[in-house]
């Protein structure tokens, strides 16, 4: 017959009162580490970026980076035509993409000698003004959070 064995568990908090007693204030102390978050959002794709201070989980410093978003798009213009390279001016700033087609076709008309009305006119530039405050409106709540 097997002989019994008496097995003895202390409980949790005696086993971390324990483990604590032999641990320095020192050997907690890290570093504090950079990391970059973002972009978080299609909306903020390439222009917004937060740079995070950490101190173990906690984050001790975020500091907003709006930089400019270049992915040689003048480059990829160049083996197409003026109507095919449209939706990528979408893609320069996504909350002010009107605001880059209608940068863009007025540059395109200009080229060409195009003599568009002015209704045509009015009725482009309007809300390519509204996107392009709204993607300013962001970029000072950003500057402003620092």
């Amino acid at each position: 017959m097997a002989t019994p064995y008496t097995i003895e568990t202390p409980d949790t908090l005696a086993r971390t009162a324990k483990s604590l007693e032999t641990i320095n204030d020192s050997e907690l102390l890290g570093e504090k580490l950079v990391i970059n978050m973002g972009p978080s959002h299609p909306a903020t794709h390439g222009v917004l970026r937060i740079v995070l201070e950490l101190d173990g989980e906690i984050i001790t410093k975020a500091t907003p980076d709006i930089g400019y978003l270049h992915r040689g798009d003048e480059k990829i213009a160049e083996n197409m035509t003026y109507t095919q390279f449209i939706p990528y001016t979408d893609r320069l700033d996504y909350l002010a993409p009107l605001a880059n087609n209608v940068t863009y076709a007025y540059a395109v008309e200009k080229l060409l000698g195009l003599d568009v009305p002015p209704r045509c006119k009015w009725s482009s530039q309007r809300p390519s003004m509204s996107s392009a405050m709204a993607s300013l409106s962001l970029r000072a709540r950003a500057s402003a959070s620092s």
